[in-house]
């Protein structure tokens, strides 16, 4: 098959076409976004070990754990409203260009020490960053996948995104006995402008260049990211999907057409969040101390232990979403969920905390970390990805993403008042039943994807709910 020629005036590269076209090109795209996920994972995890010398450094309030350790979550809001727009105007390639700059500026200023309102600024940035790419990183994998591989790609994301929790928390460790926080917070500078180079040569996504009337570098994209198949079948799919209507906007989500898959994937955000996931991340060297870890060194390195055996849960989650489905392992992930928070308000409801509860906590954190990145800690980014038809897939995950973020800023808020004031066994009690929430929700509503076209899946939700005759 000859290569195709890019148009007048575009360079061979923003065609995409300047590896031989026979050469896969979806592994490679979800490779770099993969280590965009190892970025944002260090980014939200390294908060965790840095906040127990910060407090010593800059004598915190409880007010002010909760601002330095929210504001990030607050940040993210802005990014994800603004994220949409930004990829639908100036494509998904640059916008992730953007980002990894961004990750790199403020993660190196957040290492310097001027003083606890310049870290709260800087993280505010960070956050926004964070935001960004939680739209366009799920948007960008789904539009470069192919179906049959789709679910274990997207999966791979949120497993990058684990493995920077724990790089970040097992930096923070072998960092303990410096207390240095600096370091902590600003090592990720490092990987995210390293990832900006192999950007430069990537192509954007073959639904973004027909978004925009490309269609001969959508046609040179789509042999590049599978070689087996004819791209034109493809094309017309998508050409057709995204006919007619306007392009990204919000207020077309909430219309009739989009009403139950709007509603779907706002409360599948929130219960993300809402259940604990990031809130007890944040928090949780704090946790183990008050469980009964003794030390900071401790307590960080079984938080670590934790997010290494959370890590298994996606593994898993990778394993099975493309022979399983999705339902299966959102309903065994979310039950496994409830089974952990219930555990914790057994530990705290104990008259006093030993060494005996503390390791006992771990248990309970850790069955609660596989099961939320079997489940939905993984599955939402495929969700994300596949919920709504081309033109609104940006505005559709900054919807769910914008929901994540709202829960995880009131959980993430309100944890250490709680805590302090009501106690662990209240605290967890909470998160026990808004995960049975969950479960109950995901049950009823979460349809099952596996093996279905995106152009498919958007049948399914304009047949309010059903699936369409084959």
């Amino acid at each position: 098959m000859t290569e195709l020629q890019p148009p007048p005036g575009r360079s061979r590269t923003d065609a995409g076409s300047a590896d031989p076209p026979t050469r896969p090109l979806g592994a490679k795209v979800t490779l770099v976004a993969a280590v965009i996920g190892l970025i944002y994972g260090y980014d939200s995890g390294s908060i965790s070990g840095a906040l127990l010398f910060l407090e010593d450094d800059y004598h915190l309030s409880t007010l002010w754990i909760s601002v330095i350790t929210s504001i990030v979550v607050f940040g993210s809001i802005i990014g994800a409203a603004i994220g949409p727009r930004m990829a639908n105007e100036l494509g998904r390639r640059t916008t992730m260009l953007i980002l990894s700059a961004g990750f790199a500026l403020f993660a190196a200023l957040s290492a310097v020490p001027w003083g606890v309102w310049w870290l709260t600024g800087v993280r505010l940035l960070l956050g926004v960053t964070i935001g960004l790419s939680t739209v366009v990183v799920p948007v960008f994998i789904s539009e470069f996948a192919t179906d049959r591989d789709r679910g274990k790609l997207g999966t791979a994301y949120q497993f990058f995104v684990s493995a920077g929790v724990v790089l970040s928390m097992l930096t923070a460790w072998l960092l303990a006995g410096t207390r240095s926080w600096e370091v902590i917070l600003g090592l990720s500078a490092l990987p995210a402008l390293a990832v900006c180079l192999p950007l430069l040569r990537f192509p954007d996504s073959p639904r973004w260049y027909a978004m925009k009337g490309r269609r001969e570098d959508a046609l040179a994209t789509l042999r590049r990211v599978d070689p087996r198949a004819d791209p034109r079948p493809r094309l017309d799919a998508i050409e057709a999907d995204l006919a007619g209507g306007e392009q990204g906007r919000f207020r077309e989500m909430f219309t009739r057409r989009y009403a139950r898959a709007t509603f779907f994937v706002i409360a599948f955000g929130f219960f993300v969040q809402i259940t604990g996931n990031n809130t007890v991340l944040f928090y949780s060297p704090t946790i183990f101390r008050t469980a009964g870890i003794s030390g900071e060194s401790d307590s960080i390195l079984v938080s670590a232990l934790v997010q290494a055996v959370a890590a298994l849960g996606v593994v898993l989650s990778m394993l099975v979403v493309d022979r399983w489905g999705r339902r299966r392992p959102l309903m065994i992930g979310t039950t496994a969920m409830v089974v952990g928070h219930l555990t914790m308000a057994l530990v705290f409801a104990r008259p006093d905390q030993t060494t005996a509860t503390g390791y006992l906590a771990v248990a309970g954190l850790s069955v609660f970390y596989v099961g939320f990145y079997f489940g939905i800690g993984s599955l939402i980014w495929v969700y994300t990805g596949e919920a709504f038809p081309a033109r609104l897939r940006s505005v559709g995950a900054a919807a769910l993403l914008l929901s994540d973020f709202t829960a995880n800023l009131i959980a993430t808020f309100a944890f250490p008042g709680v805590l302090r004031s009501l106690g662990g066994s209240f605290s967890f009690g909470v998160f026990a039943v808004l995960s049975l929430v969950a479960l109950l929700f995901l049950h009823r509503t979460a349809p099952e994807t596996k093996g279905r076209s995106l152009e498919e899946i958007r049948g399914y939700w304009d047949n309010g709910g059903r699936w369409t005759a084959a």
